[in-house]
C-alpha cells in the first residue's frame, strides 16, 4: 500500500515570517568575520574600480550570506537552536500546525520543504518530531562555512528537485497527498500533489482562486 505524502512550506506557512533575515541578522552580531561596512565598500568601490582599470585585484563577488562566512558550523547551530527556541516557535500559525498535527496522526510522511535555511529548520522540525527537511544546505571547509549555499537552492521549480532525490516518490500515491504553501512561486509542488491548500497570510490569493485550491 502505497503511503501519503504532507509538504510544507516553512516561512508564512508554519511560521508567520520570512525567517532568513531576523537568523542573519542574528548571526551577524556573533561573527567578528562579518564587518558591514567593509562589505558595503567591496560591494560599491571595487566593482567601479575594475570597470575602469580592468584589474583582477579589483574583481569582488560577494558571498551569498556574508553574515555566516567564516563562522564555524558549531557556533551556527549553537546560534540556530536559539533562534527556534526564543523566537520561531512563538510564531508559529496555528491552523497549519493543526493540520500538521492531524497529518502525523493519520501516519502520513511529513516534509518541510523551504526556501530557508536548513540549519535552523532541521532544528524546528525536531521540535514537531518531523525527521524530513528539504531546505538551503550550507557550505562549509572544515567545519567553517563559506557563506555559499552547497548544491540546489530550494525556491520555486527546485524544491522538487531536492524533494525527489531525498525521497523516493513511487512509495507515495501522489494524488491523494497534500501539499501546504501560501506563495504562487510554490504552484509546481502545490500542483505536484491531489491536495493542494493555499495558506491566507494577508497576501493577495487570487492565484490560488484562479487554481481552485482549499484556502486555509
Amino acid at each position: 500500500m502505497q503511503k501519503i505524502l504532507a509538504i510544507f512550506d516553512f516561512c508564512e506557512t508554519l511560521v508567520s515570517i520570512q525567517s532568513i533575515p531576523p537568523y542573519l541578522n542574528m548571526v551577524a552580531t556573533h561573527n567578528p568575520h562579518y564587518h558591514k561596512r567593509l562589505l558595503r565598500w567591496q560591494h560599491k568601490i571595487l566593482p567601479r574600480l575594475h570597470r575602469c582599470t580592468k584589474l583582477p585585484i579589483f574583481a569582488f563577488k560577494p558571498v551569498r550570506y556574508p553574515q555566516l562566512k567564516g563562522m564555524s558550523v558549531e557556533k551556527a547551530e549553537q546560534l540556530a537552536k536559539e533562534y527556534v527556541h526564543n523566537e520561531l516557535l512563538d510564531k508559529t500559525n496555528a491552523r497549519v500546525i493543526d493540520k500538521l498535527k492531524f497529518h502525523q496522526e493519520s501516519g502520513h510522511t511529513i516534509v518541510i520543504v523551504s526556501g530557508g535555511l536548513e540549519i535552523y529548520i532541521k532544528e524546528f522540525a525536531k521540535a514537531f518530531g518531523i525527521k524530513h527537511v528539504v531546505a538551503i544546505s550550507l557550505e562549509s571547509h572544515n567545519g567553517i562555512l563559506s557563506g555559499e549555499i552547497d548544491g540546489i537552492h530550494t525556491m520555486e521549480y527546485r524544491k522538487l528537485y531536492k524533494l525527489t532525490q531525498m525521497l523516493d516518490m513511487s512509495e507515495f500515491d501522489l494524488k491523494v497527498s497534500y501539499a501546504y504553501s501560501d506563495c504562487p512561486s510554490d504552484i509546481p509542488l502545490l500542483c505536484f500533489v491531489g491536495n493542494g491548500v493555499a495558506i491566507e497570510c494577508g497576501k493577495d490569493l487570487q492565484w490560488a482562486k484562479i487554481m481552485s485550491y482549499e484556502i486555509l
